[in-house]
């Protein structure tokens, strides 16, 4: 089981990633609508993993990734960047996300990457 904060500024696309989740027995710790909230979440509930999109009004994913390659590796969560354009999944890639996955893709593919990561 890891801990997990869905990062999304679509309300439908987190509590579709949500309830994927917890059916797969993950823990849902949170969910941000945008890079600040990720930031603040992520220093408060402390998640194994965060889903990250990476195309959000205000600080988008891209500046979430640039702060978290300022923290510990031993403090950092692991990140899927979540995203429906596949340049910016390369980009996020670029930053250090650790798995991107595409949203038009499979929910599946999600849940393996995390899944991975929790055994």
């Amino acid at each position: 089981m890891a801990h997990v904060l869905v990062v999304d500024d679509d309300a439908g696309v987190r509590s579709l990633v949500r309830l994927s989740l917890e059916l797969e027995g993950h823990e849902v710790v949170g969910e941000a609508a945008d890079g600040s909230e990720a930031l603040a979440m992520t220093r408060a509930h402390r998640p194994d993993v965060v889903v990250l999109d990476m195309m959000m009004p205000g600080k988008n994913g891209a500046d979430v990734l640039r702060a978290f390659s300022h923290c510990e590796t031993t403090a950092r969560p692991k990140v899927v960047a979540y995203s429906a354009s596949p340049t910016h999944l390369e980009l996020a890639g670029e930053l250090g996300a650790d798995s991107a996955v595409l949203k038009s893709g499979d929910m599946s593919d999600l849940l393996t990457v995390i899944a991975g990561w929790a055994a």
